[in-house]
């Protein structure tokens, strides 16, 4: 799978022999990873057992900073499925956890869908295939961003024999570095110019859907 990848970048980066070090691709390959995953995150469903009131802990791959709630399904089973609308992630010193308006029974089970990074080495990946050549397109991107940087800071040599035109080859990785980013965007369908990360920071300070008070931020506050 990783090789899969490896072998990709290096035909889309077109690089002279020795040009790439390993370490290149496996750098490139992580950022590019990340990069996707804020683009297109990768969503888990777990159930999480309430210990009763209006506390709940948060799904053991949450990841602080990245992750969000995109659902609370609660009764599980309901058709159409039933969720919470009233919640909001609290940061306490132990850590952060999801604070519901309503209390919850003790051992009620909450069904959590919620977001997390795409993981990627030798024998799992989780981007899938229909996003795989967009993935590598942005990683050849960044190894061209370093070939063209490399180049334009070599001197020109003084050897006559020496023929390579560094000045050209850096434009030439710099060129080609836009257009693989390019591609990036138009295999996903995003709009560079209007780029937004997946996840928003939603202004609270208002009423409910059903014109009430929010959790924590009561009209008085306002």
């Amino acid at each position: 799978m990783l090789g899969d990848y490896q072998s990709l970048i290096e035909r889309k980066v077109r690089a002279d022999a020795g040009d790439i070090l390993p370490s290149d691709l496996t750098d490139a390959i992580d950022a590019a990873v990340i990069r996707y995953s804020k683009d297109r995150p990768r969503t888990l469903v777990e159930d999480v057992t309430a210990p009763g009131g209006q506390v709940l802990d948060l799904p053991g791959d949450w990841v602080p900073g990245f992750s969000m709630v995109q659902l609370l399904e609660y009764p599980i089973g309901q058709v159409p499925p039933a969720t919470l609308d009233e919640w909001e992630i609290y940061q306490a010193p132990a850590g952060e956890s999801v604070l519901i308006a309503d209390s919850l029974p003790a051992a009620a089970v909450v069904r959590v869908s919620y977001s997390v990074f795409h993981f990627l080495d030798e024998t799992t990946d989780t981007v899938p295939l229909v996003d795989r050549d967009a993935v590598a397109s942005w990683a050849a991107a960044l190894v061209c961003d370093q070939l063209a940087s490399r180049y334009s800071g070599d001197s020109e040599s003084t050897i006559q024999a020496d023929s390579v035109d560094h000045g050209g080859k850096s434009r030439q990785y710099a060129s080609r570095a836009k257009t693989l980013r390019q591609r990036y965007f138009d295999d996903l369908g995003i709009d560079p110019k209007s780029n937004a990360a997946a996840g928003v920071v939603v202004d609270l300070d208002m009423p409910n859907s059903l014109g009430h008070d929010r959790l924590l931020h009561p009209g008085r506050l306002r």
